[in-house]
């Protein structure tokens, strides 16, 4: 769980639509990326299936979950880690995510809008780590930059199982 119960709350009162942007080419925040570095099998932790659990409790009530990630290439290893075994669940729940793949990566900030109306702003350190979120919503113009951000993110953007052989 991050951010503030507002921020959580955003989640469940959506009626029409969920999107996410990402921009950084590293997230300093799944303890499974240890385990895949070292080789090891991937494994859900609890956190990790509370998210699942709420994408398809979401998708189920007819609210469908958007997530587009600009990535550079080559890949770093966490964005491969992020593609082939993180995101997959994701996808298996009802969330679409799409890949952006990007000659240098596109500046933030990273957001989650709900409803295309609701937006909150994430914030990271240098090193990846999340040290706030900021509800923006009340700016006309940052609320319409954030919309206009998702529809060229969306126009952009290829479906995950097209960029990563998700078949196992």
């Amino acid at each position: 769980m991050i951010g503030t119960p507002e921020f959580q709350a955003a989640f469940e009162s959506a009626q029409r639509t969920i999107f996410r942007l990402e921009t950084l080419q590293y997230y300093d925040a799944d303890p499974g990326f240890d385990r895949f570095l070292a080789g090891e099998a991937w494994e859900a932790t609890d956190s990790k299936q509370h998210w699942v659990d709420r994408v398809r409790r979401i998708v189920d009530r007819g609210v469908p979950m958007q997530r587009v990630h600009v990535v550079t290439e080559p890949w770093t290893d966490y964005i491969r880690f992020e593609l082939t075994q993180s995101y997959p669940p994701n996808v298996e729940a009802g969330e679409d995510i799409r890949i952006i793949t990007a000659p240098e990566p596109w500046p933030g900030p990273d957001f989650w809008m709900f409803d295309d109306e609701c937006v909150w702003l994430m914030h990271y350190d240098e090193a990846g780590v999340l040290v706030g979120v900021e509800d923006v919503s009340a700016s006309t113009a940052t609320v319409r930059a954030c919309v206009a951000r998702k529809d060229e993110a969306l126009a952009k953007s290829t479906p995950l199982r097209q960029v990563v052989d998700m078949t196992g």
